[in-house]
């Protein structure tokens, strides 16, 4: 009988286990601290973010010391969000020159899945329009507020580039975000784009989307580097929304920035935003991505 008892007490813990909440997930809360990166140099922690309750990896990397005025620079991974561990190894000859915390977020194709992560979770999987406290431009601000302040960080703006898919991401924050405290972001080989006109339909355009002709200054005002190599011209299969922007990665790129100085005249406001080309290069995460974290300092 005692042993029966006995068997029946230890399934009850097991229940009670196996049932409460992980840390992290079901209770929202971190499962370790950004302040892992003033003890070492490179790894990870878990962050979530508290517009969807999403859980997002960030890896992270820095140089030898950390101090109050170390930069935040933060590398959006491409389609595949594997490729955000990547992040550090080929940023490690920008790290080593300068002052920086890099920080690579993984927003998992679990949580974000097909275009979630590139249209930065604006539209649900019907392409209709989720409200700005889901939208993943959110998910960075609240991280960066997060790090600065278990890091003691006083700079009051980031850096951001992306690759690819990430640079859909980026192209996009600049676009869409609520006064994104970015100090300057590159989009590099952006697969396809938001035009900055209202002739296309969003998420392709503006056509629709959460933003009128009055805010287009302030964006038009912010520094985005719009980065293409100008032998990306080999590319997949696109739908159909995408092909109509150019039959390549860099035609695209190239249409997308003639789009924002055409709409700029018209409106009568300067562009801020600049292009640059990277002779020689295809679409090479290794190299485009060291173009973009080099031309922070330009």
């Amino acid at each position: 009988m005692q042993q029966r008892a006995r068997m029946v007490a230890v399934l009850v813990v097991a229940a009670v286990i196996c049932s409460a909440p992980r840390r992290g997930q079901a209770d929202g809360r971190q499962e370790n601290s950004a302040s892992a990166a003033r003890h070492q140099a490179s790894g990870q922690f878990r962050f979530v973010d508290p517009g969807t309750n999403h859980p997002i990896i960030v890896w992270f990397c820095r140089t030898q010391s950390i101090g109050a005025d170390t930069r935040i620079v933060f590398v959006m991974h491409g389609s595949e969000s594997q490729t955000a561990r990547q992040a550090c190894d080929i940023a490690s000859p920008y790290i080593q020159a300068h002052k920086v915390l890099v920080l690579a977020p993984q927003f998992a194709e679990e949580y974000y899945p097909g275009d979630a992560y590139m249209f930065g979770n604006m539209v649900d999987s019907g392409g209709r329009l989720l409200p700005r406290s889901a939208w993943a431009f959110r998910a960075i601000e609240e991280l960066f507020d997060r790090v600065r302040a278990e890091l003691g960080l006083s700079q009051s703006h980031y850096d951001i580039v992306g690759f690819s898919g990430g640079a859909q991401f980026v192209h996009r924050l600049a676009l869409f975000a609520a006064d994104p405290r970015f100090r300057r972001a590159v989009a590099a080989s952006a697969g396809r784009y938001a035009m900055p006109s209202w002739a296309s339909q969003f998420p392709y355009g503006l056509a629709g989307g959460p933003i009128d002709r009055r805010m287009l200054p302030a964006v038009f005002s912010r520094e985005l580097v719009l980065l293409l190599g100008d032998q990306d011209v080999t590319d997949r299969e696109r739908d159909a929304a995408s092909a109509a922007q150019g039959k390549t990665r860099f035609a695209r790129g190239l249409r997308f920035f003639a789009t924002a100085l055409d709409e700029a005249a018209a409106l009568g406001v300067s562009l801020r935003w600049q292009l640059r080309l990277v002779p020689g290069v295809d679409h090479s995460a290794v190299a485009m991505v060291r173009a973009a974290l080099d031309e922070l300092d330009k």
